[in-house]
């Protein structure tokens, strides 16, 4: 079946109220995404290429669970897992987490957070003193109405909770930061940087000594100067050491001056979304993934 017609068949049971029928059309959406997306179907008996590895995965995901993909996918729960491996120091406070917004203590806060979801991506909103509370709420409530699965079916965060939490905002001085430092990382070694910034607009990519890589997966980006930063071995030890026995995590950080702060661990990057240029780098990053199958519980 066509992708348009699995995903309207996918929306009309949903309607219906059958959202179990409509999770089971998962896996047949993701090797519709992929063929459409690659212009061939997917081979899962012997992937080679990143991208086809990382559908891969999400299909093996998908038909059997992973219970470890699910909690570190959760920005609360990924807490204690970063704390145990690399320490507190790379956490950003938690100022308040709950289920429901209305609970936010608004009086306590100061004068600038981050407010989101620890689901899913694009969950999230900087917020400023004088606080709206009640615009506040409904943002949160749009947020945990739904869950991320259903924007391009990444099952493992199907089973995360939908909680809020409130962070302090960073500030590492750029003003479309915090800048994202992002280290596509292989059997516990970060073999490729990301550098990128809030709106997305900042695309640049690093060796691990930062040399720069000509490289991109995006139509519209800049690509400024962006200095070696003073704490990269630092960044590059925690990334492995939050990466050990994965085969393939993308770890993120934010880095405020010396003050380095975990961002998030990826373990399905874009959803498979990816179209690298040049193109050979689908396979220099495949040969750099020896997929395993899913972790244990």
């Amino acid at each position: 079946m066509a992708l348009r017609a699995l995903l309207d068949r996918a929306s009309a049971l949903r309607a219906e109220g059958r959202e179990t029928d409509a999770v089971a059309c998962g896996p047949a959406i993701l090797e519709a995404y992929f063929e459409a997306e690659q212009s061939r179907a997917i081979n899962r008996r012997d992937p080679r290429g990143f991208t086809e590895k990382l559908f891969c995965r999400m299909l093996d995901v998908h038909e059997q669970g992973c219970p470890t993909y699910s909690r570190l996918s959760d920005k609360l729960a990924v807490r204690d897992f970063v704390a145990g491996r690399v320490g507190e120091r790379f956490l950003t406070p938690v100022l308040w987490s709950g289920d429901d917004a209305r609970e936010i203590p608004w009086e306590r806060l100061p004068p600038e957070i981050l407010l989101k979801c620890n689901e899913g991506s694009g969950k999230g909103a900087r917020l400023a003193a004088p606080y709206q509370p009640e615009a506040a709420q409904a943002l949160a409530l749009r947020w945990q109405s739904q869950s991320y699965y259903w924007f391009r079916r990444e099952f493992h965060y199907w089973d995360v909770p939908r909680r809020l939490l409130v962070d302090e905002r960073l500030d590492d001085g750029h003003p479309d930061g915090p800048i994202d430092y992002i280290f596509f990382c292989f059997d516990g070694v970060p073999r490729l940087a990301q550098v990128g910034s809030r709106s997305h607009t900042i695309h640049r990519f690093f060796t691990p000594d930062w040399e720069a890589v000509q490289l991109t997966y995006r139509e519209r980006y800049e690509t400024p100067h962006i200095p070696r930063p003073a704490v990269l071995s630092q960044m590059l030890e925690a990334a492995a050491a939050l990466s050990a026995g994965f085969d393939f995590v993308r770890v993120d950080f934010y880095c405020c001056g010396n003050d380095i702060r975990f961002g998030e661990l990826t373990f399905t990057p874009r959803a498979g979304w990816i179209h690298f240029k040049p193109a050979e780098w689908d396979m220099r990053l495949g040969d750099w993934w020896h997929y395993r199958g899913l972790p244990d519980a």
